[in-house]
C-alpha cells in the first residue's frame, strides 16, 4: 500500500467530483509509519467536471443573504470551498513524507469529512435547482497550497489561515442565517463546528511538524503568515475567538492576527 500511496493521493486530486473523491478515500489507507517518497509535482489545477467554467475575477463581497439567489450564490462558493478542501488535505499527504502514520490517518479523516460537507451543499443546491457549477470558480486555495515549500507551511497557510479565517466567515454569518435560511443553516452549522476539528488537526501537527524542526511554532506561524498573507491581517471579518480557542490559537496567535495594519509613510516632500 505505501509504494502507491503517491499516486492514489494524485488519483483523489485529479477526479472530477466529490462523490469520485469521496469514493477513492474510501479504499485508501495511510501508509506504513514514517514511510517516504519523493514529492511529486503538485497538479497545475484539481479535477473538476468538464463544463463548469473557471473565473479569476475577484468574488464580490456578499454584504446581505436576504435575497435567495444571493444565498445560493453564497452557498456555491461554499461548496466549491469544500470541494477545494478534499484537495488541500490531500496535498498535505503528498508533502507528508517521513511523518508518523497518524498524521496521514488524520489528515484522511480531514479529507472524508471534506467530502461529506460537499455533498451535504451539492444536495441542497442540485434541490434548488442551481446543483455546483452554476457559477464560475477560481483556484485561489489550490494556488496558495502549490506555493508551500513544506508541509510546516502548508499547515500553516490552509488550516491555520485559510480555514481558520473560515470560521470568522461563518461564525459571523451564522446567526444571520438561522431565520433566513434554516436548511442551509443546518449544513453551515455542521460545517462550523467539523472545521474547528479540522483546524484542531492542523494546529497539532503544525507544533508537532515545528518540534521537529526545532522551531517556535508561534514565531514560525507569524512568519509565514505575514510574508504569505501580507496586507490581509487584520482580516475583514471579526476573529471567531471561541472557535479559534478551541482550535488550539494561543494568545500570541490572536495579538498577532489583531495587529492593526500598518499605514503607509506619505511621501517625503521634494527637496
Amino acid at each position: 500500500m505505501s509504494a502507491d500511496y503517491p499516486a492514489r493521493l494524485l488519483a483523489v486530486i485529479a477526479a472530477p467530483t466529490g462523490a469520485e473523491k469521496a469514493a477513492l478515500l474510501a479504499a485508501l489507507a495511510p501508509p506504513s509509519e514514517a514511510a517516504r517518497w519523493g514529492l511529486p509535482p503538485l497538479p497545475e489545477r484539481p479535477g473538476r467536471p468538464a463544463h463548469w467554467r473557471e473565473s479569476d475575477a475577484q468574488p464580490r463581497r456578499r454584504k446581505t443573504l436576504k435575497h435567495a439567489p444571493t444565498r445560493n450564490r453564497f452557498l456555491l462558493a461554499i461548496h466549491h470551498i469544500e470541494l477545494s478542501a478534499i484537495d488541500l488535505a490531500v496535498a498535505a499527504c503528498l508533502y507528508g513524507s517521513g511523518m508518523p502514520a497518524a498524521f496521514h490517518r488524520d489528515q484522511l479523516a480531514v479529507a472524508r469529512e471534506e467530502a461529506e460537507h460537499a455533498a451535504l451543499l451539492d444536495a441542497l443546491l442540485s434541490a434548488r435547482g442551481c446543483p455546483p457549477g452554476s457559477e464560475p470558480i477560481h483556484h485561489r486555495l489550490w494556488d496558495a497550497a502549490r506555493a508551500c515549500a513544506d508541509l510546516g507551511e502548508l499547515l500553516v497557510v490552509v488550516p491555520r489561515f485559510l480555514e481558520a479565517r473560515g470560521l470568522d466567515v461563518t461564525a459571523d454569518l451564522l446567526p444571520r442565517l438561522a431565520t433566513l435560511d434554516p436548511a442551509a443553516h443546518a449544513v453551515i452549522e455542521r460545517i462550523y463546528h467539523d472545521e474547528i476539528g479540522h483546524v484542531t488537526t492542523g494546529t497539532r501537527w503544525h507544533r508537532a511538524w515545528c518540534a521537529r524542526h526545532g522551531l517556535d511554532p508561534e514565531a514560525h506561524f507569524a512568519t509565514v503568515a505575514a510574508h504569505r498573507f501580507a496586507g490581509q491581517i487584520p482580516g475583514p471579518f471579526p476573529l471567531d475567538a471561541p472557535g479559534r480557542a478551541q482550535a488550539g490559537f494561543t494568545a500570541a496567535d490572536m495579538a498577532f492576527l489583531s495587529r492593526p495594519r500598518p499605514r503607509p509613510h506619505p511621501e517625503s516632500p521634494p527637496i
